[in-house]
């Protein structure tokens, strides 16, 4: 038990540091100036050295409170060992801070017992009668220390950190904690529910620490080992979770839209609030996921469609069912949009359009009302009733390097 925090609760003329194991004043060593606690007291000790033989331990006060407050995470876990102590040795006792905490709220005189005394307990003793002075005018200094559990769902994910309030019974009023964490950004706090799952706990263990000078806040330590956790390797298995499941999420028929840039597509099958920059710099990053996560027979297909993609004339397109994406390729006298599907055995669709950029707005605004159709209808209605200026390209899945190769010098034959 060497070096544990543990609390020792006062009430009335016991001591306790085990639930039904009280301690008397004798048996911890307390002076004699005093037989009782006015009002519900603890101390925070520090085991300084532990004596099984003799159900004895050697303590250093921490700090000195009014109030009540829990057994120590460590002291509930040690209760067994803790229950069989009757002796208590304290390294020093603060006599002011003794007196204040036994006096509380109602300040009394102290008298000395008839017994024998020590010199100086006398000094003490001497200056009980400026006591209620004294005590008013101090600065009392104490500290909170405490390990809690808080729900994560709690928990405010900021930039740089986390951060919740929590009330303290040594305390006024709520005190705002803040763990640090260089890795999080306030843009997670839409998604927490995904580290929750990566984390596999619904809660974090906080140990905190916390200065007070005369009912002024001097400092907060905070720490969890579960928020130390969140680093570069788990936030992006957290972000591939997230985009995974958004692919998955049930489409609701929309006829007004079925092309989204990134940010439209987040908006609408992520999650409420949630800013896709906090993962993504640009459309082009979410792709590249996107493949990685999927078993993709169209890879090479995707992958050279992705580069010849014209980044600064249109943004790409994503379409949520079948999950799918509409590339904007350039040719010499034309411009030609390109719909392929990322895990479905969907031919290749080509539609030519003049190379004019107003022309190009009408043929997006089209082709969305043509995937409208589709998806409500069939792909044969459409094809079957075909005036476009339109092609499709079939993948040959007997073997995916060749079928590559004749797929690729089809397509380029096409763009003109």
């Amino acid at each position: 038990m060497t070096g544990i925090e543990i609390v020792i609760k006062y009430i009335g003329n016991k001591a306790f540091i085990a639930d039904n194991s009280s301690l008397s004043f004798e048996q911890i060593g307390l002076p004699v100036i005093n037989k009782i606690f006015n009002e519900p007291a603890y101390w925070v000790l520090k085991i300084l050295k532990f004596f099984e033989a003799e159900n004895r331990i050697s303590v250093q006060i921490l700090n000195y409170n009014l109030g009540e407050r829990d057994f120590t995470a460590q002291q509930i876990l040690e209760q067994n060992r803790l229950s069989k102590i009757n002796t208590i040795s304290f390294k020093s006792i603060d006599t002011m801070l003794m007196l204040q905490t036994m006096q509380g709220n109602k300040p009394k005189a102290f008298m000395p017992t008839m017994k024998t005394i020590s010199e100086n307990e006398i000094a003490t003793i001497a200056t009980i009668a400026t006591l209620p002075t004294i005590l008013k005018n101090q600065l009392v200094k104490h500290t909170i220390s405490e390990v809690f559990l808080m729900p994560i769902k709690d928990v405010n994910f900021i930039l740089g950190g986390v951060s919740f309030t929590k009330k303290f019974n040594q305390y006024h009023e709520p005190i705002e904690i803040i763990i640090a964490n260089p890795n999080i950004k306030i843009e997670f706090d839409a998604i927490k529910n995904y580290f929750e799952n990566k984390l596999k706990t619904k809660h974090i263990e906080v140990a905190v620490t916390i200065e007070i000078d005369d009912s002024t806040i001097v400092s907060i330590k905070a720490m969890s080992a579960i928020i130390n956790k969140i680093d570069a390797k788990l936030i992006e298995s957290v972000k591939f979770e997230f985009v995974k499941q958004s692919t998955k999420k049930k489409l609701h028929i929309d006829i007004d839209k079925s092309l989204f840039t990134m940010e439209e597509y987040f908006d609408k099958f992520g999650v409420e609030n949630f800013n896709p920059n906090a993962f993504y710099n640009n459309d082009g990053d979410l792709f590249e996921d996107l493949l990685a996560i999927s078993n993709t027979k169209h890879y090479n297909n995707l992958r050279f469609l992705s580069n010849l993609h014209e980044h600064k004339i249109v943004k790409l397109r994503f379409v949520q069912k079948p999950f799918s994406f509409i590339f904007l390729l350039k040719g010499v006298k034309n411009y030609h949009i390109v719909w392929e599907t990322l895990d479905t055995e969907e031919a290749t669709y080509i539609w030519h359009v003049n190379k004019n950029i107003d022309a190009l707005k009408m043929a997006y605004a089209k082709i969305e009302d043509i995937i409208n159709t589709i998806k409500v209808q069939g792909k044969i209605a459409y094809i079957s009733g075909n005036t476009d200026d339109f092609r499709r390209l079939y993948h040959d899945y007997s073997n995916i390097k060749d079928g590559f190769l004749t797929w690729k010098a089809e397509l380029e034959s096409f763009i003109t």
